[in-house]
């Protein structure tokens, strides 16, 4: 379901909508990412679709590996004429290139993992667990969910 412009949306079905808890839209204003938004009468919070856009827009680059100040860092470079696009274009490079080291390093996890997974299908074969987590904590930080920030 989604909303239109005209919608009027009220936390919970904020939240909903994007596949958030309404503590993660509370925790964006609180951020500076999500514009504080109107208020009933009530004191209660009303957002319109514009909001549900940006909460969506910032799950996703969660999703894709930018921490909460790159996207905020992104987010302030809209329409800022061309000494932001060379800005835009710095940061696009960084991130395809650490896009590109850590999709090397989840290939060679990946092969690690198959290899173990055969390996562990074999008859009379135990201590799967332990090398299982020897395995996750021998991979790489980017693996870990640790790298280094894309925008410096």
């Amino acid at each position: 379901m989604t909303a239109n412009s005209e919608d009027k949306l009220l936390i919970g079905r904020l939240a909903d909508l994007a596949g958030v808890k309404s503590d993660t839209i509370r925790f964006y204003e609180r951020s500076g990412l999500l514009p504080k938004p109107e208020r009933k009468a009530s004191g209660y919070r009303v957002y319109d679709a514009a909001a549900l856009k940006l909460v969506r827009f910032i799950r996703k680059a969660q999703t894709l590996g930018f921490s909460l100040d790159e996207i905020r860092r992104i987010l302030s470079l809209r329409g800022g004429g061309k000494k932001t696009c060379d800005r835009v274009l710095a940061i696009a490079e960084a991130t395809l290139e650490e896009t590109e080291r850590r999709l090397a390093e989840l290939q060679m996890f990946r092969d690690d993992l198959k290899r173990s997974v055969a390996s562990w299908k074999k008859p009379k074969r135990q201590a799967c667990a332990a090398e299982f987590c020897a395995l996750i904590e021998s991979a790489s930080p980017a693996q870990n969910g640790r790298r280094p920030s894309m925008l410096g």
